[in-house]
């Protein structure tokens, strides 16, 4: 199979978190306080599906929680959960804590299949628990962490457009119509070495805007 027809397939599984959006807000506030039992009452609700997806999640979320090793159950579920398998291992059980995406490890193109797995960051909902934020480069050399940023997931988009000057996390639906607005007036073609009509380009394909 293609790459391309793979990422495509791989996103239309729906994620089984999605069955259960309402509660998605508080588990985010949870996943920040480090605050296990409302995970596991999570993964209860998760269980009470009737899915195999979200049991195995709700299975995958208790482990972890218990630190028991994940690996087997990730790989076997992780498509299922729209979590492509990208090259070089970009994207792998130990980026996650508790059951959810806690590190997102961004790479140069030195890495393939770099720019799938950064879009995917941008759009899935896996990416929306993510609590920090990595870029690796080996441009000048051994690999090096160049960028780190912790917070929440606004926050982690946030700081790769201003402090990475990379405008494509801007696609992302987390930024309202008023803010990509904001954005796009303000911007300074000469101070920030980016076209205008460059950036309306990205700012096009968000549906906010």
């Amino acid at each position: 199979m293609e790459r391309s027809t793979y990422f495509d397939s791989v996103s239309k599984c729906r994620s089984p978190l999605l069955d259960l959006a309402s509660a998605l807000e508080g588990v985010a506030k949870a996943i920040q306080r480090d605050a296990t039992q409302e995970l596991l009452g999570f993964a209860d609700h998760l269980e009470g599906l009737n899915n195999h997806s979200a049991k195995a999640r709700a299975e995958f979320i208790r482990l972890q929680i218990r630190g028991i090793d994940t690996e087997d159950l990730f790989e076997s579920y992780r498509e299922s959960w729209g979590i492509p398998r990208f090259e070089d291992d970009l994207v792998r059980v130990t980026d996650f804590k508790n059951g959810f995406l806690w590190t997102f490890r961004d790479h140069s193109s030195s890495w393939n299949e770099d720019t799938e797995a950064r879009n995917w960051f941008y759009a899935h909902v896996e990416a929306r628990f993510a609590r920090r934020y990595e870029f690796w480069s080996c441009d000048r050399g051994p690999e090096e962490m160049l960028l780190m940023e912790s917070g929440d997931y606004k926050h982690l988009l946030t700081a790769i457009v201003t402090k990475h000057a990379d405008f494509s996390p801007l696609v992302s639906d987390v930024f309202s119509r008023n803010e990509l607005r904001a954005f796009y007036d303000n911007h300074d073609e000469n101070e920030n070495g980016f076209a205008k009509e460059s950036l309306l380009e990205i700012l096009q394909q968000n549906i906010n805007w």
